[in-house]
């Protein structure tokens, strides 16, 4: 099977956002979670779900899957970036604080969050990810981190 860009379906990776955040699992500690949301001028719903096919999630809206495909991990560098490596050789980078990391680093891996919802500008990442959640407009899915 021959392995689509991301880039070419989100037309270019200009056009996703990602964020991170950590949240307390009673009875499991600290968990680590990632958001990649569109944020460019493609329709949201029929790019989003193509990104979380290519990335081996199930992209049934409110999925969860817990192995996705083997090229799809999150790589974490001492300087407190965070790499989301992605089929194709394709990466998306951003800036991860101490608390993310660490979580990963203790985890193994992020709990990943590929919206379908459009992530326009001047929103949060908290309300985004609460209209999303609520509305089941998501495949989420337990990405490896090293």
């Amino acid at each position: 099977m021959k392995t689509a860009k991301i880039s070419g379906l989100a037309g270019g990776l200009g056009d996703l956002a990602m964020a991170g955040w950590t949240a307390m699992v009673p009875g499991q500690g600290i968990r680590s979670y990632a958001l990649l949301a569109h944020c460019g001028t493609q329709e949201t719903d029929a790019v989003m779900p193509r990104i979380a096919t290519t990335l081996g999630l199930d992209p049934t809206p409110g999925s969860v899957t817990a192995r996705l495909r083997q090229d799809t991990r999150f790589r974490l560098s001492e300087n407190g970036w965070a790499t989301l490596c992605i089929p194709g050789g394709e990466r998306i980078e951003y800036r991860a604080f101490d608390a993310w990391q660490a979580a990963c680093r203790r985890e193994k891996y992020a709990c990943l969050y590929v919206s379908y919802m459009h992530f326009p500008a001047g929103v949060s990442v908290e309300q985004h990810v609460e209209d999303m959640v609520q509305s089941d407009k998501y495949a989420m899915g337990l990405v490896p981190a090293c």
